[in-house]
């Protein structure tokens, strides 16, 4: 049986699926927002691609809660994850491919915001398990902001085979943990091929993941908080492998 469409909502990730060409299958605006001068880029670009455009009552967008849907939603087929093996094949003869792999982050929002730090970072691949993980939904793609149109995103059944993969085609494994056995992440040479793995919510690197890197880095903290979440110190990483990247061009 096909997955159902998924509901995204929100401006910016709604502009950003039909910018990066995604299966979308219709728009939906607030009646009152049909003539606001801040959607005729979104509903232009929608109709170039022949994608209907509906109008419903404010009232229709309730069914969000919380989200910040700003009264414009689109409907889209389900995410496409990449294939592995294609991925593995594009980066092997990049000399500065960029793998974020993310073992059993839980939290859709978390995984978003994980996947919209390593976009922006430039990050070529993102990986995830198949199971006993949050996957790329709608929650996700809000989280996101955009990136889920951008990154390939790829699920796997075994986390160890594909960084034993990486590993094969040159790439240098750093997992980023709290231990105290971790390098500060500032005394890592992060050029050349390079892969970061971030742990759980709560439960970290797995074991045999953690087993499987070249080394451990850490952040060091200063205060009262005993760490940042998993999106945080990814992307605190991720920065500093761009600072040392652009420093030595």
């Amino acid at each position: 049986m096909a997955a159902a469409d998924e509901t995204i909502v929100g401006i910016h990730p709604v502009s950003e699926a039909l910018a990066a060409g995604e299966a979308v299958k219709s728009v939906i605006i607030a009646q009152h927002r049909r003539d606001d001068a801040a959607l005729q880029e979104l509903v232009a670009a929608a109709k170039q691609r022949g994608i209907p455009v509906h109008t419903e009552p404010e009232s229709w967008f309730k069914r969000f809660g919380d989200a910040r849907h700003q009264n414009v939603a689109a409907r889209i087929a389900p995410f496409a994850y990449a294939d592995w093996a294609h991925i593995r094949r594009t980066l092997i003869d990049k000399p500065d491919a960029l793998v974020v792999v993310v073992d059993h982050v839980e939290d859709p929002q978390n995984l978003g915001a994980i996947m919209r730090a390593a976009e922006s970072a430039g990050a070529d691949a993102l990986v995830i398990p198949d199971r006993r993980s949050a996957t790329v939904t709608a929650a996700t793609r809000r989280a996101a902001a955009g990136a889920a149109s951008h990154l390939p995103v790829v699920a796997v059944p075994n986390l160890v085979r594909v960084l034993e993969d990486l590993k094969t085609d040159g790439h240098w494994v750093y997992g980023l943990t709290g231990t105290p056995n971790a390098r500060p992440y500032t005394d890592v040479d992060f050029r050349g091929k390079c892969t970061l793995v971030v742990g759980s919510e709560g439960k970290g690197l797995g074991h045999l993941v953690s087993e499987r890197c070249d080394g451990l880095v850490k952040i060091p903290m200063r205060g009262r908080v005993a760490s940042l979440n998993a999106a945080a110190a990814c992307a605190v990483v991720l920065y500093e492998v761009l600072r040392q990247r652009a420093k030595s061009l």
